[in-house]
């Protein structure tokens, strides 16, 4: 998922309702914070010696601590504005950096949303280690061992 696809998936949705961001330990605290949105241009070596390059655009989230929600207008007017305002922000892969009680980011990707009457839920989804020798390897139906790199 892009920030494009995000927009596109809260564009129906009645600005007032509140916009709700859930991990596997819960939701996010009501009174939430957008920190940041960035873009990263990444150029990496991988354990096989291989290079690569891409984007990725980071959603920080501060937990919070209010009494309400932030509404999906706002969230989207954050998102639009942003949009317009760094080059090639909506069409990188969106990674969500959060932690419960602000100890630590965690990296995770975006699920949903999920739309109720009262409320839009987006779930927040652990990313893992990938290694990409290997995941080159089973594409090509090759065994991948301990050894794969």
């Amino acid at each position: 998922m892009n920030l494009n696809d995000l927009q596109s998936r809260l564009e129906n949705i009645p600005i007032e309702i509140p916009l709700i961001f859930v991990t596997g330990e819960g939701p996010i605290g009501a009174g939430y914070h957008v920190t940041e949105l960035k873009l990263a241009n990444i150029v990496s070596i991988d354990c096989g010696a291989q290079t690569e390059s891409w984007s990725e655009t980071t959603l920080q989230l501060l937990d919070g601590h209010g009494d309400a929600n932030m509404p999906v207008g706002k969230f989207r007017a954050i998102v639009r504005q942003s949009i317009e305002s760094v080059e090639g922000l909506a069409l990188s892969p969106l990674r969500v950096e959060f932690s419960h009680g602000n100890a630590g980011l965690q990296i995770f990707e975006l699920q949903g949303p999920e739309i109720s009457e009262s409320e839009v839920t987006l779930t927040l989804v652990p990313v893992q280690a990938r290694c990409k020798p290997a995941m080159r390897m089973v594409g090509s139906n090759a065994e991948v061992g301990s050894g794969c790199c």
